[in-house]
């Protein structure tokens, strides 16, 4: 665009000016506001389909060049508008190739009436999450993920009390501090989501994760940096579905069988942590559990038979530990098990004899690895 505004892009700014003195953020915002506000947003970043790549995104492409300003943009790609007042209610632009910087100024914030944002997989060159994301007060959805937000997650975050899902992670360089974290625990009590994987949260105790919503159904903290020792009831969260701790090399824990929940988890990693022991009986009882990764932990003694009894699982990785004594071999008739991974523990016994000398075999379709070098 050069050092001159062309007049089309002057003529969009001077018409969002005039809306925005006139209805400051008020229930009055018009339609036309809010598309002035959208575009001036879009025009302040680029397309760029390396900002999405494959990686993290399976399905990539730019939403936003197919708006029109001759449009409603509440037919726009990505957007959605409430049906009586207008207003736009979602702005799903995850994995559109978006590249820039999102300031404070930014138009973004004139969406006051947002539902659910989801920026993820994008670049965003990395930007600070501006307070302004505070103001968002109707928000429910907040999904920032995978698109290169740096420094402190600001304390406004936590001024979002209708948040049902807040996914911050893997933005690498990202810091979370105490009395933010504090009042996310304490204000946010209607989250089911918290996913913060790769965010430093070296600052924070694991006992405050005893403060979490119990409504919490997925929280996933892999690669905080989390230290010290875990206490035992977070494994009681009693709507808990996934729990992944793992990659925080310096979590400290054991399981025992007063710890459990056993009715709705289904993915638990500790995998790269502290966690040591042995393994409970009483994993067994966890029927809904399909994702199970306990690898480069320090569990030791005997595999529990129980384990025969985790009828939907998938994948199971107790591999890098010093789990030793017979293997038990109900582990090999489990109907839904795709990949099982024990290698480097002093595990003795016989193998099924369909299994002597096989390293991979096809069951149902699936690839069902066996590692027990």
């Amino acid at each position: 665009m050069g050092k001159c505004l062309s007049w089309k892009y002057f003529s969009l700014l001077l018409s969002l000016l005039f809306f925005h003195s006139q209805f400051p953020f008020s229930s009055s915002f018009s339609s036309n506001s809010q598309c002035s506000a959208l575009l001036h947003f879009n025009h302040s970043l680029s397309l760029n389909s390396s900002a999405s790549p494959p990686l993290k995104c399976f399905n990539s492409y730019p939403k936003t060049g197919s708006w029109k300003e001759d449009k409603d943009c509440c037919t726009w790609d990505g957007v959605v508008c409430d049906n009586s007042t207008r207003h736009v209610i979602a702005l799903d632009l995850g994995c559109s190739w978006l590249s820039g910087s999102i300031h404070s100024n930014s138009t973004l914030f004139v969406l006051r009436h947002l539902r659910t944002l989801n920026l993820a997989g994008n670049y965003f060159n990395s930007s600070l999450i501006s307070p302004e994301f505070g103001k968002f007060q109707s928000l429910t959805h907040l999904n920032l993920s995978h698109s290169r937000f740096y420094g402190e997650i600001p304390y406004e975050i936590s001024q979002l009390s209708l948040l049902v899902s807040l996914d911050l992670s893997y933005n690498w360089g990202l810091l979370i501090k105490t009395p933010v974290w504090k009042r996310v625990i304490g204000n946010l009590t209607q989250l089911r989501e918290l996913l913060l994987d790769e965010t430093n949260m070296s600052s924070i105790t694991p006992s405050s994760l005893m403060n979490l919503s119990s409504s919490l159904t997925t929280l996933s903290l892999g690669g905080c940096s989390l230290q010290g020792t875990l206490e035992l009831n977070i494994f009681r969260l009693p709507s808990m579905q996934i729990l992944d701790l793992g990659g925080n090399r310096n979590l400290e824990g054991s399981l025992s069988r007063s710890n459990w929940n056993s009715s709705s988890l289904n993915f638990l990693s500790l995998d790269h942590t502290n966690f040591s022991g042995e393994l409970p009986d009483f994993i067994g009882s966890l029927k809904s559990l399909e994702y199970l990764y306990l690898s480069a932990c320090n569990f030791i003694g005997a595999i529990p038979t129980s384990i025969g009894n985790l009828t939907q699982i998938i994948n199971l990785d107790l591999s890098y530990n010093s789990f030793n004594g017979l293997l038990p071999l109900s582990i090999f008739d489990l109907p839904n098990l795709s990949g099982l991974f024990l290698e480097h523990n002093q595990l003795v016994g016989p193998l099924p004899n369909h299994l002597v000398g096989v390293v991979a075999i096809e069951i149902i379709g699936a690839q069902f690895l066996l590692c027990l070098a």
